[in-house]
């Protein structure tokens, strides 16, 4: 039997350290990888690596699709700014003008931008919901819809870890008519042929990673804590089982903020059609990148965070080259994608080994890359 090489893919010249970055991640906890990066219109990078399931008996391919957590953010921030281009969404105006049962419990004023950007006190499930309800849509809005804020819409913020994409979705819904997968799919990931997900079908669930918590990392890694801290709610089905995340009903339902499932390349064409000019103008760009949240401390995760309209922008956190007009999103576990507009770059990282410190493989990556632009 024949071994297989490690990573496969293809780099242009003068990009082999990020190869050998992406490729020394095998010495250390990685099972499974994609990694692509565009450089203006051209991929530069194009590597995956490893195995999909935590047996390394399946070898990851091109088109292996990995359930990105909190990339699925950056996407759907895509598309609402495809709405707000298009004229069928204002960030002004309050959620209610278009989702009106949101109105309720004194959060008619609530602004789009305010909830687009974890401002609107609306952070997590009250009352408490169990990790299969987030596959019912209208019982997942419905509790969203009838709570009241935590706090005084716009006064403070704090990560609404799976809310957020409620919130976004029906926006979506009560703007086209469509759910948020099938918009993703008509209005941007089809015309662009980007592998990237929100709701997959049963063909699409055959090329999917098995989810593999940090408590089965090869070498096991330590239990430490999310850098900053992690306060999230107990009552906040955030980060389910990782059992869950690679069953079937996860990865058939819409959760807009935590499962789309894509593969590197998928993510980063997003990406660089949202620099290119492909999906939107560069007006509305600059107006979803309109920084809302910056120097305050994240009442949820205990961090100083720059946000904008549902992209986090280029800090220490959430880091992204050397750039501070860079925006994107990370996921849960080590995934990350984001745009540079300044050097006009698209990057996405996904990985299938879930872990507590989930910056240190893609800033590996990242400053490889970015070293290799400066030679």
């Amino acid at each position: 039997m024949t071994k297989r090489t490690l990573v496969e893919g293809t780099i242009q010249p003068g990009f082999e350290p990020v190869r050998e970055a992406f490729a020394s991640l095998w010495n250390e906890i990685e099972v499974g990888a994609g990694l692509s990066i565009f450089l203006g219109d051209e991929l530069v990078v194009d590597l995956w690596g490893g195995h999909t399931n935590r047996d390394r008996t399946i070898p990851w391919q091109r088109d292996t699709l990995v359930n990105t957590y909190s990339i699925s953010k950056g996407i759907v921030s895509l598309a609402l700014a495809c709405l707000v281009d298009e004229g069928k969404l204002d960030y002004d105006k309050p959620v209610a003008d278009y989702w009106t049962q949101f109105g309720a419990e004194r959060k008619f004023g609530i602004t789009v931008t305010q909830a687009l950007s974890h401002q609107a006190g609306v952070y997590t499930f009250r009352p408490a919901m169990e990790p299969e309800d987030l596959y019912n849509w209208q019982k997942a809005t419905f509790n969203v819809a009838s709570q009241a804020p935590a706090w005084e819409p716009g006064t403070a913020f704090g990560y609404h870890a799976i809310t957020w994409g409620y919130i976004a979705g029906e926006l979506i819904r009560q703007t086209t008519g469509r759910t948020i997968g099938d918009y993703l799919r008509s209005r941007i990931t089809n015309q662009l042929e980007a592998d990237f997900h929100i709701g997959l079908t049963g063909p699409e669930q055959k090329r999917c990673a098995e989810m593999i918590g940090p408590n089965h990392a090869r070498p096991p890694v330590a239990k430490t804590p999310t850098p900053g801290g992690n306060t999230l709610p107990k009552n906040d089905p955030a980060l389910p089982p990782y059992r869950v995340v690679s069953s079937a009903e996860w990865r058939n339902a819409e959760i807009p903020a935590t499962n789309g499932h894509g593969s590197s390349l998928g993510i980063a064409r997003c990406y660089q059609a949202a620099i290119s000019g492909k999906l939107f103008s560069g007006e509305s760009l600059q107006l979803a990148l309109k920084e809302e949240t910056n120097g305050e401390t994240d009442l949820c995760l205990n961090q100083v965070l720059r946000r904008s309209k549902g992209f986090i922008l280029n800090c220490e956190p959430c880091y992204y080259g050397p750039s501070r007009t860079a925006f994107g999103h990370a996921g849960t576990g080590g995934s990350t994608a984001f745009a540079d507009p300044e050097n006009n770059v698209a990057f996405a990282y996904v990985t299938n080994q879930l872990h507590h410190s989930g910056t240190v493989r893609y800033r590996k990556l990242i400053d490889a890359f970015f070293d290799c632009l400066k030679n």
